[in-house]
């Protein structure tokens, strides 16, 4: 009987401390995802990066830090005035992030987006010299995700502006690029604001771009 007890106190308390880390996991991811809304440099990003980078390192087994320190890698090779040298440095850490991130969640949606997001950014630190030989691997990535989940909102909104920067660079109809940004809106709509920590960004590109489509039809 004593030793049943105490097998049963063991497991009740290894219960409680796994539950006790992953509320502060989420905590800790919560807190960060939350700094976004408050970014004004540079350091911002770098501080939000590390922070996500020190969350990876202690939860081995969690995809997110991994996928949102490379997000951030990517936001940050978007700040002006950077010299292209840096914009490739960042997104190439953004990639080393990304691949962690498949490591532990395989085959997802959502880092799969995130991958096809980094070769895009890729292509606009030099669109002359990458557009060939980037684009189809950027295509690539984001019909991937959408062939995945038809109704993720984060993979109808990069095809679509990844199919609108090139109908409008060869002058084309931009008809179909702008029906998957008002999907991907209608989307966003729907999902409302309190996603906890999986991804949720993109609403903001989504309404900007819908408004681009409306100005050019």
């Amino acid at each position: 009987m004593k030793k049943a007890i105490i097998i049963f106190l063991g497991l009740f308390l290894s219960a409680n401390l796994s539950l006790s880390a992953q509320s502060d996991f989420k905590t800790y991811m919560q807190e960060s995802i939350a700094l976004y809304d408050s970014v004004k440099t540079l350091a911002d990003y770098q501080n939000i990066a590390n922070r996500f980078d020190r969350i990876a390192k202690a939860e081995k087994e969690e995809w997110l830090p991994n996928y949102y320190a490379g997000l951030t890698y990517v936001y940050m090779s978007f700040v002006r005035g950077l010299e292209d040298d840096k914009r490739d440095e960042y997104l190439d850490q953004a990639l080393v992030y990304a691949e962690k991130a498949a490591e532990f969640a395989g085959n997802d949606v959502e880092i799969t987006v995130l991958t096809g997001y980094i070769y895009m950014a890729k292509v606009s630190v030099s669109p002359a010299l990458r557009g060939m030989t980037m684009s189809s691997k950027v295509s690539g990535y984001f019909e991937k995700a959408l062939a995945m989940s038809p109704n993720n909102p984060r993979a109808n909104l990069m095809l679509g502006r990844w199919k609108y920067g090139t109908a409008q660079f060869f002058g084309s109809d931009t008809a179909e690029p702008c029906a998957l940004m008002q999907k991907s809106l209608t989307l966003f709509e729907a999902m409302g604001n309190d996603t906890g920590i999986m991804p949720s960004w993109g609403k903001n590109q989504a309404v900007a771009m819908a408004k681009n489509c409306k100005g050019n039809n």
